[in-house]
């Protein structure tokens, strides 16, 4: 797709589900007449812009019909803290009013409206979780603010202030008062302040908007030279939503003040949705856009999401405000430069890049719900790649059923179930590598030093000290399609290196104390692909005491000279020597 006004309005178009049928594919933590609500108000995201608020052409597309119907019968669900879900679908609505304000309103007869105005205003009774939804309140008090509408400047104020909390520098927010600096300081955080410093003559709308502009000098390398994000973090099956923050840049202007070329923000934003163009992410019937990543998974979902979730990726046609005359459509797309190395103490993030992948040695992040669905393979694995992807697991039993890809797992002899890093207790970054603390059970305590050697290849450190035996497995990359019946590991006594069509991976022992072999992953497991794939491990059965493991890791979808690396332990440090350099890590 060449990333015009027109063939962007016709993907948008095509994406728009036919019917409410869809609705029945699955189920969510809220009620059935909330996902009747957000099927109608997602696509608001992509239909609003594209209209530019018009009533008249708004009326043409079925979402604004029946949310209109809903509002004329006074259908709308009851606003409450227990229904609070509701918040975040009328975000869209709030960024209506204040935008096109009476253009969109004129939508509603005067008792329709009324009526309408009322029932957003309810969201300044409920309880808010402490996050990036401080920001529909702010959205919808400051957008009735701006065109006179009765609205709530404690509440506001209030809004802005907990948003404030949250703010750490250079551009980066937290959501919450969490570890948690994931997608949602991008397509929440930055592109509501983004919305809001557009429509609101509030002079906080100009510190969000720096904010913004400080924020891509780091989110530009979450994104690689094939259009993917970076996969990490929860809610990923909002897919393109990952470029909605690109997209408020443009439409805000703000892009102007970044760094980045006109051309170079249309390259990230044509580029990933090319990709996502190419996956198979619309279910066939139902047209509507699947939950999971790479395809229909629902192993992935967080528990809220429903049917229509995914169509939170509309936010990125906000672009459609644009006019069709507007530089950004005829500017040739660009590539951005490749940085070898980008450290992002933040996000606890060490991203490294080549043209075929960025990946990201985490550190900091973990999440903080112990509710939260799968969150050790979203957020605690040690390496995030936008080319592999990451496995899920799929049963308590067995290492082939255990998400063992780029993580260190341990299991007691005898119950063949498997526990890794989850919360980080401490860490700390520098520039040539980082440090975690973490724990399993609360009683065996690792220390874990990750070090970026290349684009392709890295190098991890742990310190283990178990009061008991324990078996642990330590996996590298998760190589796609790849199948035990076919494909054979190459095997030495201290590597594991596996290789098929698309590309390599290798894991290697540098401590000489594990043997290697590889586990065979199901089919569904990796977020990419559906297919098998197979994970190159070390394993090891450690006594009761203190052992050190030094793993190299690497892959890609070529295979390349690998650095020459060696790895000593020395009484107050670690040294690696990395093609006759020397690195010298400091023992915590």
């Amino acid at each position: 797709m060449r990333l015009t006004r027109e063939s962007l309005l016709d993907y948008m178009k095509s994406l728009l589900p036919e019917d409410d049928d869809y609705l029945a594919q699955s189920g969510s933590s809220y009620l059935a007449e909330i996902r009747q609500l957000e099927s109608m108000l997602r696509p608001f995201w992509g239909i609003i812009p594209a209209c530019n608020g018009m009533a008249t052409e708004l009326t043409e597309f079925d979402a604004i019909v029946s949310f209109c119907e809903c509002v004329e019968k006074k259908l709308l669900p009851e606003v409450s803290t227990e229904n609070r879900q509701i918040a975040v679908e009328v975000g869209v609505i709030g960024y209506a009013i204040g935008q096109f304000g009476w253009e969109f309103l004129t939508l509603f007869n005067k008792n329709d409206r009324e009526y309408l105005l009322q029932w957003l205003s309810q969201i300044n009774d409920i309880e808010f979780p402490p996050g990036n939804w401080y920001f529909f309140l702010i959205l919808i008090n400051g957008a009735f603010k701006e065109h006179d509408l009765p609205y709530s400047e404690k509440r506001l104020a209030f809004a802005k202030e907990r948003i404030e909390a949250f703010y750490l520098g250079e551009g980066w927010y937290s959501d919450g008062k969490t570890q948690q600096r994931d997608y949602y300081v991008a397509f929440a955080f930055h592109f509501y302040g983004l919305l809001y410093s557009r429509f609101s003559s509030d002079p906080q709308g100009a510190v969000y908007e720096q904010r913004a502009v400080l924020f891509a000098n780091d989110f530009q390398y979450w994104f690689d030279s094939s259009g993917r994000s970076l996969p990490f973090g929860r809610s990923l099956t909002y897919r393109f939503a990952h470029i909605s923050y690109w997209s408020a840049l443009i439409v805000s202007g703000a892009y102007r003040k970044t760094n980045l070329s006109l051309g170079e923000i249309k390259g990230i934003i044509g580029r990933n949705l090319r990709f996502w163009q190419q996956q198979p992410i619309v279910l066939p019937r139902e047209k509507n856009l699947s939950i999971g990543y790479g395809y229909n998974q629902l192993v992935l979902s967080e528990d809220y999401n429903s049917p229509a979730s995914p169509m939170w990726a509309f936010k990125a046609f906000i672009l459609l405000e644009l006019p069709s005359e507007h530089p950004f459509w005829e500017v040739p797309e660009k590539k951005l430069a490749i940085r070898p190395l980008s450290v992002q103490p933040h996000a606890g993030f060490h991203i490294t890049q080549t043209d075929e992948q960025t990946v990201a040695l985490s550190n900091l992040q973990y999440c903080c719900n112990l509710n939260m669905y799968h969150q050790s393979e979203k957020y605690a694995k040690f390496a995030y790649s936008s080319y592999f992807g990451f496995n899920m697991s799929r049963d308590n039993q067995t290492i082939e059923s255990f998400a063992i890809d780029s993580t260190l797992a341990f299991s007691i002899k005898g119950h063949n179930q498997y526990q890794t890093r989850q919360e980080i207790l401490a860490s700390k970054i520098s520039e040539k590598y980082s440090w975690s603390s973490w724990s399993v059970w609360d009683e065996i305590k690792v220390a874990s030093y990750l070090v970026p050697i290349d684009g392709t290849t890295h190098l991890r450190i742990h310190v283990i000290d178990t009061p008991y035996p324990v078996e642990a497995v330590e996996g590298g990359f998760p190589l796609l399609a790849w199948h035990s019946k076919y494909d054979q590991p190459v095997l030495d006594d201290d590597s594991c290196y596996l290789e098929n069509r698309f590309g390599y991976s290798l894991i290697k022992d540098l401590s000489e104390s594990r043997q290697s072999d590889v586990v065979s992953q199901g089919p569904n497991t990796n977020i990419y692909s559906s297919e098998k794939n197979g994970v190159p491990v070390l394993k090891g059965t450690l006594v009761e005491g203190c052992h050190t493991f030094a793993t190299l890791v690497s892959g890609g979808p070529k295979r390349v000279s690998l650095a020459q690396i060696s790895f000593i332990e020395m009484k107050q440090h670690y040294q690696v020597e990395v093609n006759g350099r020397i690195l010298k890590i400091k023992k915590e």
